[in-house]
């Protein structure tokens, strides 16, 4: 398995429905696709729809984890939005993987922990 950090630009340069492609295609190939950002959910929902269509004996589906900002505050969701609006971008990290090489994913505010089979 290999891990494949995509930057936000590279992705940012194709159509919603290309990004969801590429993705895709780097996971069914079994790498653990990185990213600067977060999908749309609309795009989240396509990926997830493809994956399910494409569940077969080698390729068992897609896990995607999202670290992230956590608005807790007025002024941290003012700055989320601040920086949504000037860059294009919700800040954070994607993790996408196929889903039997990932065993488990643990998240909390400051910390995302994958653990691989």
């Amino acid at each position: 398995m290999d891990v494949k950090i995509l930057s936000f630009n590279s992705l940012m340069e194709l159509t919603p429905r290309q990004r969801s492609e590429k993705i895709l295609s780097l996971v069914k190939k079994g790498d653990l696709v990185v990213f600067e950002g977060r999908l749309e959910s609309e795009e989240e929902l396509n990926l997830t729809t493809k994956a399910l269509e494409s569940v077969s004996g080698k390729f068992t589906g897609i896990e995607i984890a999202y670290l992230g900002a956590q608005n807790k505050s007025l002024i941290e969701k003012v700055k989320h939005s601040l920086v949504k609006v000037l860059s294009g971008k919700s800040p954070g990290l994607t993790v996408v993987g196929p889903s039997k090489t990932i065993k488990e994913i643990k998240m909390d505010p400051n910390n995302l922990e994958i653990m691989l089979k």
